[in-house]
Formats: structure tokens, sequence, C-alpha cells
């Protein structure tokens, strides 16, 4: 049996829809879901114009009177990019020595260095860099002017809070910075709760689909061809299951027997 595994925005929109479709004939957010999906498209198009990464890339400045306006704006966009994050995303708060670094970055293979940068462009800051990490080429954006921040970043994930315990690691980065702590005496002692949060917001969910998601076709006998999606997320049984109500998909919840804190689409581990 051939399989042809899909990440994000590298699958083709129709096929999304044939996806859809026969995953779920009867759901009242069929239709609303594939235009969701098309920011899949959009983006790709979109990211197929950033110059290559062999191409040095400054900090673009932006007024943060701009950076507003562009919120006020409704783009989505903002939206997609806070799922990413909620996949692959860290707020970090590094001690070193006396004093306090804070980041929030996001890294991913090499192959999508060119969402990185598009990612950039839209958020007009960060800085990108390259290495390897077990023998594999990873590209990483990361943000750490706590002007840029405060004025560009806050604003974006304030509007579009992510739905997992992730958010809560946001929150406590985003209490202490604007608390002004500096030294590493004075950040408070923290452990993650370990309770999600359940609203599940759509384009949001279409940037952690892309983050988390896979879509496959699998091709059996007399060239009859199948397609698949699925999701997984580690300790997130209660993310795919609020994913599959929000977009009224029937399939039961699979759990990793190996790793029982993985949840995955029924029969598709």
């Amino acid at each position: 049996m051939n399989r042809t595994r899909y990440r994000g925005v590298s699958l083709r929109s129709d096929m999304v829809l044939k996806i859809l479709l026969n995953s779920s004939g009867k759901s009242s957010n069929l239709e609303f879901t594939y235009g969701l999906f098309l920011v899949f498209y959009t983006l790709f198009i979109n990211v197929k114009t950033v110059k290559t990464w062999r191409k040095p890339v400054g900090v673009r400045s932006i007024h943060t009177s701009v950076a507003s306006q562009r919120l006020n704006a409704g783009d989505l966009y903002y939206a997609y990019i806070v799922g990413l994050f909620e996949g692959d995303g860290y707020f970090s708060i590094t001690k070193k020595g006396k004093y306090l670094t804070y980041e929030i970055g996001i890294e991913l293979s090499i192959k999508d260095v060119q969402l990185i940068y598009k990612i950039k462009s839209l958020l007009g800051v960060g800085i990108i860099s390259f290495r390897e990490r077990e023998h594999i080429k990873m590209v990483s954006l990361r943000i750490r002017d706590k002007n840029h921040l405060k004025n560009f970043v806050i604003p974006i994930f304030d509007k579009y809070p992510m739905f997992s315990n992730k958010q809560y690691d946001y929150l406590r980065f985003k209490e202490n910075l604007l608390a002004g702590i500096i030294y590493s005496n004075e950040l408070p002692i923290y452990q993650r709760p370990n309770i999600d949060f359940n609203t599940v917001n759509d384009i949001l969910n279409t940037g952690f689909i892309e983050a988390e998601g896979c879509f496959s076709t699998y091709v059996i006998e007399n060239d009859y061809t199948i397609a698949s999606f699925d999701i997984s997320q580690t300790n997130g049984n209660i993310i795919v299951s609020a994913i599959k109500e929000h977009l009224s998909f029937t399939p039961k919840i699979y759990i990793d027997k190996t790793n029982p804190r993985r949840g995955f689409p029924d029969g598709n581990p």
C-alpha cells in the first residue's frame, strides 16, 4: 500500500475539500471549514514570493500604530500564526546570571524555511537563525526585543488566545514582562497547570492543524485511493476532542497505547 503524506500548506485546496466532504458530509461547519483551510493555500502561494533564505534579512521597523491598525483590520493571518506557535512555538524566561532574558520563538524543519520568513514578514519583527538538531537542519524565528514583544507580539496573543495549557506559559511570560521583572531572584516559581483551555478559535485551529496535523492518501488494490486526516498532541486529548467537536467530525479519538498522552483519530495512529 502506497501512502503519501502532506503537511499543512503543501496540500492542494481541492484535496482538502474532498477529504472534508468524505469525513462528514452532514457537518454544518463544512463550507466554513473549507474556507479556513484556503488560508493554507493562500499562505502557501504568498510564501513562494519570499526571497531565498540565503539573503540576509534585517528586522523591519513598524510603528505601534501601524501594528494596531493591522490588528483592528481583523487580519486572520495573526490567528493562524498563534495556532502555529500553539503547536511548535515556545515562551521562555531564561536566567542568565542575575538577569532574565525574555524570548518567544518557533523552530521548524529547514523544509519550512519559507513559512518562517512569511511569519517574520507578517509580524515585522524577529531574528531568523539556522542550526542542526540531531543531524536535522532546523530554522527558527526568535523575538527577544522587549519593545517588540510588548508592542507587536502581546497584542496578537491577547486577541487570539491559545486553547491548550501552553496559554499558561504565555500568561506567565506576559505577566512578568509587563511587570518589569529583570532579576532572576525576583522571578516567581512556576509550574504549568495541566488544565486545557477549551475555547476553539477557527483560524487558530487552522494554524494548530498546520503544526500538528497530517493529511494522507492511501493507494490500495485496483488503484483505489483513500484520503485521511489525523492530528495528535502530547497530553492533548482535550484539545483533539475539542477540535473534533468543533468541526463536527465523527471519527473516534484513539489513544496511543505505547504513549497514552498522545491522541489520534481512530485507526490512524
